[in-house]
């Protein structure tokens, strides 16, 4: 049973999206969890390029879109705000 043509094409595209989906997750504060899903999109994509590493990527980057809508901003570096007055 081979991997279907189609999918072996767009799985690298899809993964790669995956990847920058988590290093924007990584930018706007949820690193940890970026780490955490990283490892999860590694294993998912060495194994077999089937409908399900393709459902389980498609869940990845979803879920880095949310968590980094809904992570706070990361915190002002001290001496960045300028004082009013």
């Amino acid at each position: 049973m081979g991997t279907d043509p189609a999918l072996a094409e767009y799985l690298p595209v899809l993964y790669r999206d995956a990847l920058d989906s988590l290093d924007e997750l990584a930018r706007s504060g949820g690193r940890a969890e970026a780490a955490r899903l990283r490892r999860k999109a590694g294993q998912v994509y060495s194994k077999a390029w089937d409908d399900r590493c393709r459902r389980d990527l498609e869940a990845i980057i979803q879920r880095a879109h949310l968590s980094a809508a809904t992570s706070p901003p990361d915190a002002a570096p001290p001496g960045s705000l300028v004082a009013a007055g």
